[in-house]
């Protein structure tokens, strides 16, 4: 805080502080209009990091959604640079170390439980994930396009009596498992912050993976996370079991995903993740798996890209950073 303050001593001496908006389409206009009344504020709809790196220097505060990795190459160019503000929970798009040791503050959804309690888009996508894997609706929906219309070659299962097991009881593990009692499903979960088995859970992620029919992926992409889902844990998931995965591509071991969907073991894998989400996405093992298996579903990050979510929490950073100044 002595930081801040310090710094805002210097620009009510020097002037309004500049802001960039780096991904401007669809920005929210509430947002908008809060930050232009203390601020400079610039927006823009860049598409490459040479034309971010380009504008970067005059600038004393980004505003950034998920397009680009703030990195330390980046960074380096922003010697202004004081804040950034991101509408995510998750940082693993910006070198937060780099930035924070060079004395910048990162303003982001992360802890902020309450509010984030009233946005459900990452859980209803983690739903519609689910129930398309279940009910086989890209597979057949792509095998009408070619002009077939085959319904035995496409029975899906009931999600009444199916056991649902959830890795990360926290936000968005509760809201699935609220979905999934709704329909008559089994649940339990393991949680990694529980140390202690209680009703409904498992004391191991082992013995969640073997009971699960599916296995929803919540936990948080952090360093101590990173590959969670490991050979081991992976080789417990029960015969024909579902993986869906809406936290962040490192918890997983992909090419083991890969090789347990190609070998039948699983029967289906839905990600809106990916362990490197910034270059050579057809390299990645699963991206290359879904060009010719039917039983995988990715989707680009847009867990949390519905418009009422990214208005609400693009609200919610600006008025945070206002209040963090005030």
């Amino acid at each position: 805080m002595p930081g801040i303050l310090k710094l805002l001593r210097f620009y009510m001496k020097h002037g309004k502080m500049k802001i960039l908006i780096t991904e401007s389409e669809n920005f929210s206009a509430e947002a908008l209009r809060i930050l232009s009344e203390k601020f400079e504020v610039h927006q823009k709809d860049l598409h490459t990091v040479a034309a971010l790196g380009e504008c970067i220097a005059d600038y004393d505060v980004l505003f950034i959604r998920l397009r680009f990795k703030i990195d330390k190459a980046i960074l380096s160019k922003a010697p202004k640079l004081r804040f950034i503000l991101t509408a995510t929970t998750g940082l693993d798009h910006v070198d937060t170390d780099f930035f924070e040791a060079n004395g910048g503050t990162i303003i982001s959804l992360k802890g902020q439980s309450d509010f984030l309690n009233t946005i459900p888009s990452t859980a209803e996508h983690t739903w519609a994930l689910l129930m398309a894997l279940i009910k086989r609706i890209p597979s057949s929906f792509n095998d009408v396009k070619t002009g077939n219309w085959n319904r035995d070659a496409f029975k899906g299962h009931n999600l009444k009596g199916m056991k649902l097991g959830i890795l990360g009881l926290g936000r968005v593990g509760s809201q699935v498992a609220n979905y999934a009692n709704a329909f008559g499903m089994a649940v339990s979960y393991y949680d990694l912050a529980v140390k202690s088995c209680t009703v409904n859970s498992f004391k191991d992620p082992e013995l969640l993976f073997s009971w699960a029919d599916a296995v929803c992926i919540h936990i948080p992409g952090d360093v101590k996370n990173q590959l969670y889902l490991n050979h081991k844990l992976l080789a417990c998931c029960k015969p024909g079991a579902i993986l869906v995965n809406t936290s962040r591509g490192n918890v997983w071991d992909e090419n083991e995903v890969a090789r347990l969907l190609t070998a039948g073991h699983l029967s289906g894998v839905a990600t809106d993740v990916l362990s490197d989400e910034y270059s050579r996405i057809n390299l990645n093992p699963l991206v290359k798996l879904a060009i010719d298996n039917q039983n995988i579903i990715i989707t680009p990050h847009i867990a949390g890209a519905t418009f009422e979510s990214m208005q609400m929490t693009e609200n919610f950073i600006a008025e945070n950073f206002i209040k963090q100044l005030s």
